[in-house]
């Protein structure tokens, strides 16, 4: 080993604790981010290969009837490879508990012959008698049912009538029933008749001939149908073309996943912080030494490769913790996504790429974070260097630091470590900065969620809950109630590192001044005091600015909710106030947690041992 790496080494091995805990707030940064890109890399896949595996429809038309010989004249034009039919009856269905919820009866012409847009059977009878409904299985929560029950169901034309639940089926190519607050029944055309309505089908499901992904192509062929049906005698009502290939939620959700992994790359860059605090710390503590380097002949790029070679070190070191992890809570997302959004997932295997891009941003976090404090230290003459003073503080130099410490002259322990924190404002702030942003998400996921709710129940009136539109907006919205508590977990946890990190920086720079408190009579106790005091007035500072920020994070999604009839007059910001106080206690909770270790060692050394230190 040459002589740099040995001082690299020696440097990580004499700062283990620290550095220990820099490259696991590196890690946890790193590890949220590889679980929701590799969530994003699985479900993007997963989503559109069960979606294409039901032989989604080219495009429906809808019209006044179709018969057999129809659907033969339309499957024998060269630009149709395959066609279908069925019709969809919109109604209510009644639960146990004498409630309503919404129906959609789809009605397929034959079980047996189920080649496009196809459901899949997983329990009870297949195909489903006359008098009989199959239903989604994401549906049997919302409409409170089971196999073999009877059910109440009512349509407009029709009125009301028992069907009996004969199975559960599984469509990929439909949105979430609990979702929607609706149930999705299937029925052959027979029980149309049992139902009171017309056995006319009125939808034509077309498969188009040629490349089938190319939406202009797909468009040419409806329109091409639809002159050719109008033009024998139909009427044709509309003409549905979905994005080829695409499901219908896959838009959506690829955005919330980009937009999750956009706070990903934002945690990992809060976890720098922790490796900027550090490395401040430990240049000002060698600035004698990078002074004695430069009396030898050390040139200042030579010094700065040593240290950015050590926070390259805890960035491969921050890799190995954050793979396994991050692969492990990567497909326990996806399996939760799965269910939420109600498809299989065939394979959890993670593209190479995801791993790629994780070993690049892995060294990129670190080097970044260490360029500031490596370019400050070695920018420095030799005569500098070695003059230095390693406690050297600017505290006291402004008007407001001499004010404060007149007026915290023989103050309590609580005074003392407001006032110790505000020697080092920069490290300061940027930890209280990273604990700020996590009470931010966490209080604007209950912010957001109370104020659809106040909204709902201005709309609907006080414990409503049950109105349609108000649950299924609120399990729209579920996923990004779910997103910002995960952000808020990530970044509370690289908070409470980098805090601790912060924290024993601080006890290690003003060891001979706890030493000196000793002397003069403090307690152990007393000095534990001071320095939880520290990380206490931290915490509680940035849960202020979390609650402002989490004010402003929730009118701005207030702004951007659709108006829609439940939200016609906008959206009632209201703040949750066990949001509010379970953060601070939650603040509080990761302030005297991260303080307790630096608390213990700052009242556990002699005095002897505290004001020999240097």
């Amino acid at each position: 080993m040459t002589a740099p790496w040995h001082k690299v080494v020696r440097d990580i091995w004499r700062e283990r604790t620290r550095a220990s805990l820099v490259m696991l707030a590196i890690a946890v940064g790193l590890t949220g981010f590889l679980a929701v890109l590799s969530t994003y890399a699985i479900l993007q896949r997963e989503l559109d290969h069960g979606y294409l595996a039901t032989n989604p429809a080219s495009a429906v038309i809808v019209m006044d009837r179709i018969d057999e010989a129809l659907i033969a004249a339309t499957i024998a034009r060269g630009d149709v490879e395959d066609a279908d039919a069925r019709t969809v009856v919109s109604g209510r269905i009644q639960t146990p508990d004498g409630s309503w919820r919404r129906l959609m009866l789809f009605v397929v012409r034959d079980f047996d012959r189920l080649r496009i847009s196809t459901v899949t059977p997983e329990a009870g009878a297949w195909p489903p008698a006359t008098g009989e409904m199959l239903i989604e299985r994401d549906a049997f929560q919302v409409g409170k049912t089971s196999i073999g029950a009877a059910a109440t169901v009512e349509t407009k034309a029709g009125g009301q009538h028992v069907l009996r639940v004969a199975g559960r089926v599984h469509d990929a190519g439909q949105a979430q029933a609990r979702m929607e607050n609706m149930v999705y029944a299937y029925i052959a055309p027979a029980t149309l008749e049992v139902l009171g309505e017309r056995p006319d089908l009125d939808r034509l499901y077309v498969l188009a001939s040629g490349n089938r992904f190319d939406e202009a192509h797909v468009r040419q062929v409806a329109g091409d149908l639809k002159t050719w049906l109008e033009g024998s005698g139909h009427v044709v009502r509309r003409v549905d073309v979905p994005t080829p290939g695409q499901h219908p939620h896959a838009v959506i959700m690829g955005f919330l996943l980009l937009l999750m992994d956009a706070f990903g790359a934002f945690a990992l860059a809060l976890s720098g912080v922790i490796v900027t605090n550090l490395l401040l710390a430990m240049l000002a503590a060698e600035r004698r030494q990078i002074g004695v380097m430069k009396a030898l002949g050390g040139s200042r790029g030579q010094i700065a490769r040593l240290y950015l070679a050590e926070a390259g070190v805890l960035g491969l070191g921050a890799l190995m913790m954050a793979v396994p992890a991050g692969v492990l809570a990567g497909r326990a997302l996806s399996r939760y996504f799965g269910v939420l959004l109600n498809f299989d997932l065939n394979s959890l295997a993670i593209p190479l790429w995801v791993f790629a891009l994780a070993v690049v941003i892995a060294l990129i976090v670190p080097l970044v974070a260490a360029a500031y404090p490596v370019a400050i230290a070695t920018d420095i003459t030799v005569r500098a260097a070695l003059d230095a003073s390693v406690n050297a503080t600017t505290f006291g130099v402004s008007r407001l630091d001499r004010w404060f410490a007149r007026m915290t002259q023989g103050a309590s322990p609580l005074v003392l470590g407001i006032r110790n924190s505000l020697r080092r404002r920069t490290r300061t702030a940027l930890t209280g900065a990273t604990l700020a942003c996590a009470g931010a998400f966490f209080m604007s996921a209950l912010n957001v969620r109370t104020s659809l709710m106040t909204t709902a129940d201005r709309q609907f009136g006080a414990g409503t809950y049950g109105a349609d539109f108000r649950y299924a907006f609120d399990q729209h919205m579920l996923m990004i109630y779910v997103f910002l508590i995960i952000v808020a977990a990530v970044l509370a946890s690289i908070g409470g590192l980098g805090l601790t990190t912060a924290t024993s920086l601080n006890v290690l720079e003003r060891r001979r001044e706890l030493g000196v408190l000793r002397a003069v009579g403090a307690s152990p106790a007393t000095v534990a005091t001071i320095v939880v005091s520290e990380s206490l007035f931290v915490a509680v500072a940035a849960w202020m600015i979390a609650v402002v920020a989490a004010w402003v994070i929730a009118m701005g999604i207030g702004a951007v909710v659709p108006r829609v009839s439940l939200f016609k007059n906008g959206l009632s910001i209201s703040l949750s106030a066990i949001g509010i106080v379970g953060w601070l206690g939650i603040s509080a909770a990761i302030a005297i947690a991260a303080s307790v270790a630096p608390a213990i060692a700052a009242g556990r050394h002699s005095i002897r041992e505290a004001i020999s230190y240097e």
